[in-house]
This record gives C-alpha cells, structure tokens and sequence, in this order.
C-alpha cells in the first residue's frame, strides 16, 4: 500500500508540474506546493513559493505556505542539531542553532542556547553570539537593563579581542540605534584605524560626526529609548527630515543617467525605487531584500564579518548592492560601474538617520 500511495503521490506531482507549466497562476503554484508538501519536501515548498511571490508578490496562500515551510524546516533542523550537540558538540552547531533560533523569534531559548556555548567553550565567537542574541532582546523590549547587559557582553568580548572588528561593528550598530551618537562615532573611528581607507566605514564616520556635537552619553540614551520605546531612527525630527531630503534626490539623480535601470535604497522593510514603477520595481525591491538577507546571513554563518559589496554581472547588465551596518544601496546598470557611481552608492550605503517613508 506504501508503494501504491507513493505512485499515486509521484503522479500528483507530475500532473501539477505541467499545470503550472501551462497556466502559471497563484492556484498552480499553491498546488505544486501542497503536493511537494505530501511528500514531506520542504525545501520545494519554500522554493516554489518564493518563485510563485517573484510572479505574484504578496500573495496570501503562496506567502502562508512558504512561511510554514520555513517553519517546518527550521524544526526539523532544531532536533538534529540538538541530537548533534547532545553527542558531540563543535562551534558551528552552536552557531546555527543561534542563528535558527534568532530567525524564528525565540531569543529566550537563543540567549539560553548562547549562554551554555559561552560556558561550554568561553571562545570570542561564542560570547559574540550572546551579544548579538542579547541586542536583539534589547531591540525587542528597550529596556535600559537589557542594553546594559549587551554592553557588558561587547566589553567582555573587545577585552579579550580588542581588534574583532565583528564586535566593533555590533557596537557601533547598538550606538546608533540608540542614538549615543558620540560613542558611535568612536566605534567608526577604531574600525577605521583596524581597516584604513575602506569607504563604507569613512562614510559613516563622516555622518556621524555631524550628529555627535549634541549626543547623548550612552547612560542618558538608554533611559531615553526606554522611556519613550522608540529608537533613534524611529524618532521624528530633523534628522529624518535631513535623511529623507538626502536620499531620494540622489536616488532620482542616479536613476536618470541613460545606463542606469533603477537605484534603491533598503532600511529595513522599506525600499525607496527610482525607475521602475508598480509590480516591477515591487519584485526588484523583493530580490534586492532577499540578495541582502542570505549575503548578510551567510557572511554571519562563515564568519566574515560585514558584506562589502554584492556584484552580479550578466547578458541584464550589472547589479550591484553595498550593504551598510542599517542601510544598503543598489544599482542595476547596462554596464560595469564606474568610479563616480559607486561612490554614490556606497554613499547610501553609509545613510543613517531614520526610516524612509515607502515609495516604489
């Protein structure tokens, strides 16, 4: 009876294959996925709803099977991992079963998991882990003792690495968020002392220096983000306005040159499109995310540190994205990019400030 069913399961897919081959529609891709999802194959269901949401983006049933796909397979997952480091523990288990637990909101069992690494193996990777768990717990409930134990995890780990640049990166991204903006501008300074010349970082130490005159120390910053529960860039005021009045003029600029397809700039959920318009720049906006996520993902799981730039090159011409520590620019070219634009782009790519408003 197994076989007969596994028979009759292989035909169903089969058949809903070609359906989708003949009528693409959100109701083939739906149904694709429903039957890789019989067969237990998660990683079809999430791969035929991600390319069903390039077609039709935002779609309900595509983005709600995907999403318990990633939930499933993520489970599956969890349960290795933890069968694996019961019987024998090494530091890139710990790291993944972070880094899933971080990816699916579980940042109680994240920093509990983070914690055992730390005591198992008191290495710089695992108290960096904590940290990193730690801020987005901060993130999550901006209260100032939380912040506090963030800051003493950084300490711990720039004591016995003073030169990691991960942890001076992860510094200076909680300064920011926090809007401590002198202390963030320490932090641009000692990477740029670790790693002279680097654009990207000059970039944000130039913007940082604007706002630090008038900067809050780091005790004031913390119980202000926990009095209000907003962060730096969700505050309205003029450093949104002075972000927003610098972002879409050079946006526009850059996408009226004739070799120039379209220039975003990404913060968050929120993309800002200059070129394309309606589903088109949507499904731009919805690759650029996703290239940015796994570059940045992957970057954190083999220990690289900061992206510094993304290039793909092709008969479509060139993308290229500059990952920021909270923003990113991209530019999809006719050609190669040339001096003057990559600057600009890595301009956007040091933008700090507050969340743009949405615009496609």
């Amino acid at each position: 009876m197994k076989l007969v069913r596994r028979i009759l399961a292989r035909n169903r897919l089969r058949t809903a294959r070609r359906a989708l081959s003949t009528e693409p529609s959100p109701a083939t891709y739906a149904a694709l996925a429903k039957e890789y999802a019989q067969l237990g194959m998660m990683r079809e269901v999430r791969q035929v709803c991600e390319e069903g949401l390039v077609a039709f983006p935002r779609n309900a049933q595509l983005v709600s099977l995907g999403e318990r796909a990633r939930h499933l397979e993520r489970e599956a997952r969890m349960v290795e991992l933890k069968r694996a480091l019961s019987d024998a523990p090494r530091p890139a288990l710990w790291m993944e079963m972070c880094e899933i637990l971080l990816d699916s909101g579980l940042l109680a069992r994240a920093e509990e998991t983070a914690t055992r690494w730390c005591e198992t193996a008191g290495s710089v990777d695992s108290r960096l882990m904590l940290a990193r768990v730690r801020l987005e717990r901060f993130l999550a409930d901006r209260g100032r003792d939380q912040g506090l134990r963030v800051l003493e995890t950084l300490d711990a780990v720039l004591g016995e690495a003073p030169g990691d640049m991960r942890a001076w990166r992860l510094r200076m991204q909680f300064m920011t968020q926090i809007g401590a903006w002198r202390e963030a501008r320490r932090c641009a300074a000692q990477l740029l002392q670790l790693a002279p010349g680097d654009p990207v970082l000059e970039a944000r130490f130039r913007t940082l220096d604007t706002l630090a005159d008038e900067a809050p120390s780091v005790e004031k910053a913390l119980l202000e983000v926990e009095r209000t529960g907003e962060l730096a860039d969700e505050r309205k005021g003029e450093h949104r306005a002075e972000n927003l009045g610098s972002v879409r003029p050079l946006l526009r600029s850059l996408a009226s040159e004739p070799d120039v397809h379209s220039a975003l700039y990404v913060r968050g959920s929120t993309v800002l499109v200059q070129g394309p318009r309606g589903a088109t720049a949507e499904r731009m906006a919805r690759a650029v995310k996703s290239i940015l996520t796994a570059s940045r993902a992957s970057g954190r799981r083999l220990g690289l540190g900061q992206i510094g730039q993304i290039q793909l090159d092709g008969d479509f011409g060139t993308l290229t994205i500059a990952p920021g520590e909270m923003d990113a620019g991209a530019l999809w070219t006719k050609g190669p990019l040339d001096p003057a634009r990559e600057a600009s782009l890595l301009g956007l790519a040091g933008m700090t400030g507050s969340r743009p408003e949405a615009s496609a």
